[in-house]
Parts: C-alpha cells; sequence; structure tokens
C-alpha cells in the first residue's frame, strides 16, 4: 500500500479499468459529459476488406459473350458493395484455353473465366477448377437457382458428376429460311414437328441446284451432329462412357445428308452464302443477329427470314426437337485464398439469378439459361423486340450441348478427317464411322480413367 507508484503503472491500472468498464458496456468516463461513440468505437467489428477478383475474359471486349460477363460484373458489384474489386486486365482483350493452361501451370490463373463446356471439363481433368456443386453446397439461393436452369445445360455443364461451370447462357441455332424464296415459289412455312421428307419437298420446289441449293452441308462434325440430334441420336450414352458414331440411326443421317450432296444435290458441299441468295435455309444462331450476318436477306429484325427448328429425322420416333449446342458460363479457379473462391463461386452462381439472366440477355442477345428469366414478360423488350432472338429463346430449351469430355478437341479433328475422306470419296458412310467410332471411344477410355 505504501509502496510508490510509478506513472507506468498508473496507466495500466487505468487502461485495465477501462478496458474492464467497456467489457460491461459501460463508458469509462461517467459524468455528465461521457461520449456514446465510446461505446461504438470500442464493440464496433473493423469492416472487411473487398476480396480482389481477377476475371478474365473469353473473347474480345465487343463481343457478346464479353458483354454478357459485364452486365453480371457490374450488376454484383452494384448490389453486393464493399464485396469485391474486380480486375479484368488483359482478360478484356480475351484469353483462350492455351494461355488459361499457361496461367494454370505458372500458378497465375484468373479466378473467373467464361468458357464453353468443353474447355471447361478440360480443364477440370487438370485439376485446375472447384466443383461448383461442392463449393455452392451451403450457398442460400443455389439449390433453386440450379433447379431453374434448363435440365441440358446443367448436364451438358457436367463431366463425372462435377458441375465445371454455371450455365449463364445456351448457344442455341435454328434453321433460317429466306422467306422470298417460299414465297416465290408457293411453298408455305414449314410447321413445328416437320420432317426430313417435309424438308427435302421444301427443296424441291424453292431450290435450283446447282445455283441455288436447300442447304449447305461441309462434312464437319459441328454440321453433322446438328443433323444427327435431330434424328434423335446423341454422341454418348447417358453415363457417358460409350460413343454412339456406330448405331443404325447416325449411318442413316450420314447416309441422307451425303445423298443430298451427290445424288439430289439439293445440298451443297461448301458455303451456303445464303446472303447471296444461292441457299434457301441457312444456320442461325445470335451471333448472326447481333449484327445481322444477312443483311441483303433481313435487317436483323427477323421480317425476312423463318426460323424454326432442324426437320426431324425419321428415326427420331419420340419426335424430339433437339439441336446441338453449346452452353458457356463462369468457371472458378482453385487458389490457396479461401476466400477468392468463395467470392468467385459467389459471382458465378449470381450470374443465374432471373433478373440478372434479363440484364445477360439485353447486353447480349442470347437467351437466358434461366427458365424463370425466358418465361418472364420483359424478355421480349430484353432482347429489343427482335422475332429472330425471341425466336432463338424459344428454342433454348432444346438445346443440346455436345459433349464436354476433355479429349473432345481431338474427337473433332477425327470426325473432321473421317468425314473428309468420305467427301472425296476415300471411305464410305459406314467405314468412315467405323473408324470414328474406334478412335473417339478410345479417347473417352481414356478420359474417364483420368482424375
Amino acid at each position: 500500500m505504501n509502496q510508490p507508484v510509478s506513472k507506468r503503472l498508473l496507466f495500466a491500472r487505468a487502461a485495465g479499468i477501462a478496458a474492464g468498464l467497456a467489457g460491461l458496456g459501460l463508458s469509462a468516463a461517467c459524468g455528465p459529459d461521457a461520449q456514446p461513440e465510446a461505446k461504438t468505437a470500442a464493440t464496433s467489428a473493423p469492416a472487411k476488406a473487398p476480396v480482389p477478383i481477377l476475371a478474365f475474359n473469353w473473347a474480345g471486349p465487343e463481343h457478346r459473350f464479353s458483354l454478357a460477363n459485364k452486365a453480371v460484373l457490374d450488376d454484383f458489384q452494384t448490389r453486393n458493395p464493399g464485396r469485391v474489386t474486380i480486375d479484368v486486365g488483359e482478360g478484356a482483350a480475351g484469353v483462350n484455353l492455351t494461355k488459361i493452361k499457361a496461367s494454370v501451370a505458372a500458378n497465375t490463373p484468373p479466378n473467373l473465366w467464361s468458357p464453353w463446356q468443353v474447355e471447361a471439363s478440360d480443364l477440370f481433368s487438370l485439376g485446375a477448377l472447384v466443383d461448383l456443386n461442392a463449393e455452392l453446397r451451403t450457398h442460400k439461393d443455389f439449390g433453386k437457382l440450379k433447379g431453374e436452369v434448363i435440365p441440358t445445360l446443367v448436364d451438358g455443364a457436367t463431366w463425372k458428376g462435377k458441375l465445371t461451370l454455371m450455365p449463364m447462357f445456351p448457344d442455341p441455332h435454328g434453321l433460317g429460311y429466306n422467306k422470298q424464296h417460299l414465297v416465290q415459289a408457293g411453298v408455305a412455312l414449314p410447321k413445328q414437328g416437320y420432317t426430313w421428307d417435309d424438308f427435302v419437298a421444301i427443296g424441291r420446289r424453292a431450290a435450283q441446284p446447282p445455283d441455288r441449293v436447300l442447304f449447305n452441308f461441309e462434312y464437319t462434325w459441328n454440321m453433322f451432329l446438328w443433323w444427327m440430334y435431330a434424328n434423335g441420336q446423341r454422341p454418348l450414352t447417358a453415363d457417358r462412357t460409350k460413343v454412339l458414331f456406330d448405331t443404325p440411326q447416325v449411318l442413316q443421317t450420314l447416309e441422307w445428308l451425303h445423298e443430298q450432296v451427290t445424288r439430289t444435290q439439293l445440298a451443297r458441299h461448301g458455303k451456303a452464302d445464303f446472303n447471296e441468295g444461292k441457299s434457301v435455309t441457312e444456320v442461325i444462331n445470335a451471333g448472326t443477329v447481333t449484327p445481322p450476318r444477312y443483311p441483303n436477306v433481313d435487317p436483323g429484325d427477323g421480317t425476312g427470314i423463318s426460323l424454326t427448328h432442324y426437320p426431324l429425322g425419321p428415326s427420331n420416333t419420340k419426335k424430339e426437337i433437339g439441336t446441338s449446342g453449346n452452353v458457356f458460363g463462369f468457371v472458378v479457379f482453385k487458389s490457396p485464398d479461401a476466400n477468392k473462391v468463395a467470392a468467385a463461386a459467389e459471382i458465378a452462381v449470381w450470374s443465374v439469378r432471373p433478373d440478372v439472366q434479363l440484364k445477360v440477355s439485353e447486353a447480349s442477345g442470347h437467351a437466358p439459361a434461366n427458365l424463370t428469366a425466358a418465361k418472364d414478360p420483359n424478355l421480349s423488350r430484353a432482347l429489343k423486340g427482335n422475332l429472330l432472338l425471341n425466336t432463338l429463346n424459344d428454342l433454348a430449351k432444346y438445346n443440346y450441348p455436345t459433349p464436354n469430355f476433355p479429349n473432345w478437341g481431338q474427337a473433332n479433328t477425327i470426325l473432321n478427317e473421317n468425314l473428309g475422306r468420305l467427301a472425296k470419296g476415300e471411305l464410305r458412310a459406314k467405314e468412315a464411322l467405323a473408324e470414328i467410332q474406334a478412335k473417339i471411344q478410345e479417347l473417352v477410355d481414356e478420359d474417364l480413367r483420368r482424375g
């Protein structure tokens, strides 16, 4: 009690008393001049710093895909202030898969990228991406939003049970008819559910081969798959373990296409020249509408083109409308910083909110992936009242993404090589398909063995 008290001890005791009073919710100053701000300062948690996110574009800054990305990123930042800071950086000009793989190898990948489903499965097989099903399992809105997305898009974005990509929008396409050619020939517009026989009948009246053909077939994998899907056949079994290029339906498809090129000449092996009036039909997707690729046929509002689904083949006994297409959306890269992964995944799921999907459609012209947004009465306005874009929105629910196993790029090469040999007369259709079947099955088997 009689020990001398140093200034240091007095300050320490005073600090301890103040801390004790603060812990009880009281001010260290008990008089009438006590300031309530002292309580706030002592009990408030410090604000969290925004999470820095590096988000690369897949295409250039003015491309419709990049405009879709920007619509999502801008909306997320506006409505979640202080959550993230987003840097696009060199990705503003668009970054391809090769460069992304190089960044993964150097441990410098972005946090977000927006490829198509095949590139997503390829990156996932390298261990570069998170499984969004697992990352978002506790997200309060993920289950509901995922359930609103077109089921075939979710399936197309999934590899080995893992959601590798958040389906932001599909890229459906249909068959567009030059209305003037049909009017001149006195041919009615095709009705939903029309068949290959109906299609050929249109060609016999409206086409004038070889100057004006009904359609073009370039002996490439994508054109082949469009017609294969229309004939009710998919490239893989539902469990994605077996290739189905050797089925009777596929042979029927290829022989029919080859016949239209070589015998009836209703099809041209080469470009359609639709805009020059040299083809009755052409493939139409959002890229052909915004801006219009065929100004001599249609200004882009649908007044000159009748857009509908591909005609149904004879083996399509279920009469299912369906076309091969792709799905694009955000992928989330693994990172040692869990906060960056969580924030990037939040942005990815934000992209499929119905209200955000309308902004994506307005920015890009693409049909939404979310079925709730697809039914919104405001969507037609978001698509600028454009008949062609609105028809693509109707066709989006029939969009079946091309297979997304990691080796699909090599499968494309195999398809193109053998279809090309058929075009040159070096192989018959059955021989070409046998070669395709064996080689692509090896690729699928290899991918299934990978981690």
